[in-house]
């Protein structure tokens, strides 16, 4: 076997820098607004759960918390670009060599497909697969990608091993991510890689005063809150590597990643990282939160616009120094 190589990541390992501003309660001082800055698909698939102005997947209604509507769908594919903003255009952050064959990639809650679609076209040899709870994949595509809609929660039934499994921003939502990790090692060849990438909440502050109690800090705060009593977590990336490793995985790799809320660093490179971050969740805080604090807190939808409004200025204040860790662990099934 090959000997690897951890990927240099862009993350830096110490706090990150901050432009030169002062914390003097002037509420004009340093804010700047950034908001323009193999299943068949039958009726119970097509058919989605329509909530609060916004349309959810039907199929296994409730799995998942985020619509699925056109406005998610960019968001979704503006995300894809801010991740290729942290990875420096490479589509995964896995330590895996470059002589390595994809011959079958799983891509597990494939969303828009996006990445499923860039991956094929990098990789025309390799047969890749999208599975998703939501048919919004576009009909054409590249014609070594597949999708279908399926629950990876549920025992697997594909034919033929992987070469290589990716989860972006999906594990995080399951039950048992565990039980993931278990599957996914059944289904990948010998020598074949898994990733994971998911996002933590609440956000961190290395310098605020009172960072706790912002309204930033408590909508993640009440996103953890949220998700503790539906299901999944919002810190569930911080036990993939364990995870892996008990479920068998060897070399396994830890990345951490930082996403500032805006563009407060001062390292240019973090500095428009943050000012897509912000375009990416910011303006989309409505779809992100709704359905979690109405199902999952039992808010209202009145109440929850009112909290996001300040929630939404404490993201655009380039006076917090907010950012989010993002955990991406890769491993290997033993050859």
């Amino acid at each position: 076997m090959a000997e690897t190589q951890p990927t240099n990541p862009p993350a830096v390992p110490g706090p990150l820098e901050a432009e030169a501003d002062d914390w003097d309660g002037d509420s004009a001082v340093g804010e700047v607004d950034l908001t323009s800055s193999t299943a068949s698909i039958g009726s119970s698939i097509m058919k989605y759960r329509q909530e609060n102005g916004r349309t959810y997947h039907g199929y296994k209604d409730g799995k998942y918390a985020y619509p699925n509507d056109e406005p998610e769908n960019d968001r979704l594919d503006l995300q894809h670009h801010v991740f290729s903003l942290t990875l420096q255009g490479k589509l995964f952050a896995a330590p895996i060599p470059k002589e390595h064959t994809f011959n079958r990639v799983l891509d597990v809650g494939t969303g828009t497909g996006i990445w499923a679609i860039d991956f094929a076209d990098e990789h025309p040899e390799a047969q890749v697969i999208g599975v998703d709870l939501s048919p919004i994949q576009p009909k054409f595509m590249p014609p070594n990608v597949l999708f279908e809609i399926d629950d990876v929660e549920e025992p697997w039934t594909f034919s033929k091993p992987f070469d290589f499994i990716f989860a972006r921003m999906a594990v995080q939502f399951f039950g048992s991510p565990s039980r993931f990790f278990e599957q996914a090692l059944e289904n990948l060849s010998p020598g074949g890689w898994i990733e994971c990438t998911d996002s933590v909440n609440p956000a961190k502050s290395d310098d605020h005063p009172n960072f706790e109690e912002t309204a930033l800090w408590k909508w993640g705060r009440y996103m953890a809150e949220a998700a503790s009593k539906m299901r999944g977590s919002a810190d569930a990336s911080r036990r993939y590597k364990q995870q892996m490793e008990a479920a068998g995985f060897v070399n396994v790799t830890e990345v951490i990643y930082k996403w500032p809320s805006n563009r407060w660093p001062k390292d240019k490179k973090f500095k428009e990282l943050g000012m897509w971050v912000n375009e990416n969740v910011q303006p989309a805080l409505e779809g992100l939160t709704y359905a979690v604090f109405t199902r999952g807190l039992g808010w209202s939808k009145e109440e929850t616009e009112v909290f996001l409004a300040a929630v939404r200025k404490d993201f655009n204040d380039t006076r917090i120094h907010a950012y989010w860790e993002i955990y991406s662990v890769s491993g290997q099934k033993p050859a």
